[in-house]
């Protein structure tokens, strides 16, 4: 079980309290926010960052391909290697791609979000700065062990209905790319 600790109350009008929590996949800690669109309680919000912190197996695999899916794509559209810029700046070319694990240098965690508690549902979005594209970002959803989305940040949020990630926002879900 996740511990999400420092818990405060946010001054954020997107969310209720904010925390920290450690993610083991990326080796550090991230900020998680709480309750944008409702109350929730921190045993839920616990269960909800689960779904990420500590995840089912094969669902960390499934988001770092689709991330090695959504690099090759921009390099496909840029035409040549995609340039680095910020905190990425001077990184070299990812290397060794057909292992997903490969592109987590070019990946940093900002913040988990839960917001709303949904009795007997987790479900939980990520915010990741991305290398290859560093005004938009990564956002990553899963939502009771299963993901959801792994595109490019649109700020679909947690807790949408299930067909606004597989279908109304499916060819931005590289999710579906990565099969």
């Amino acid at each position: 079980m996740t511990t999400i600790t420092s818990i405060q109350k946010s001054s954020r009008p997107t969310c209720r309290l904010t925390g920290k929590a450690f993610w083991p996949l990326f080796g550090r800690e991230v900020s998680v926010a709480m309750g944008a669109a409702g109350e929730v309680s921190l045993a839920h919000a616990q269960g909800c960052a689960d779904q990420l912190l500590c995840p089912a197996p094969g669902v960390e695999e499934q988001l770092l391909a689709a991330c090695v899916q959504a690099f090759r794509d921009a390099e496909e559209c840029q035409g040549e290697p995609v340039s680095f810029l910020f905190e990425f700046e001077g990184m070299d070319q990812p290397q060794g791609l057909e292992d997903p694990r490969n592109i987590l240098p070019y990946l940093r965690p900002v913040e988990l979000s839960i917001d709303r508690e949904e009795t007997g549902s987790f479900s939980v979005a990520a915010f990741l700065e991305c290398a290859w594209e560093p005004e938009l970002g990564m956002e990553w959803v899963v939502r009771d062990g299963r993901p959801l989305f792994a595109g490019y940040y649109v700020g679909l949020g947690s807790h949408c209905r299930e067909e606004m990630y597989t279908s109304v926002w499916r060819e931005q879900n590289y999710l579906f790319w990565a099969e």
